[in-house]
């Protein structure tokens, strides 16, 4: 089972998949051949980047846990650290070292 805690409207609110799908890894790995492909042909705008991390967030918001909430909700309710743990652990199966057990306690 995998759970997240987002800050919403200042509210905690925790959503859960009781597994993660396998096509979790398989975006990611899409995406990071896409960007490789694209790497040295010109240098990524600031747009670039907002849309790789949209992509990559996505993957959370809309593979994993099946659009319980947005991106934006992803992005506002905690913060990079707990996301990047959060995709780690949909992409290789590591848990973050530091997750508490309450999560994420104010949208850290």
């Amino acid at each position: 089972m995998m759970k997240i805690e987002l800050m919403i409207e200042n509210q905690k609110q925790t959503f859960t998949v009781p597994f993660t799908p396998l096509l979790a890894r398989r975006k990611y790995y899409e995406l990071m051949a896409e960007l490789e492909a694209k790497n040295g042909e010109v240098e990524p705008t600031p747009k670039d980047i907002l849309e790789e991390d949209d992509e990559l967030y996505s993957i959370l918001s809309d593979v994993v846990f099946q659009k319980q909430f947005t991106l934006e909700n992803l992005y506002a309710g905690a913060s990079k650290e707990y996301l990047d743990g959060k995709l780690r652990e949909a992409i290789f199966g590591t848990k973050p070292k530091k997750e508490s057990e309450e999560g994420n306690e104010t949208g850290e």
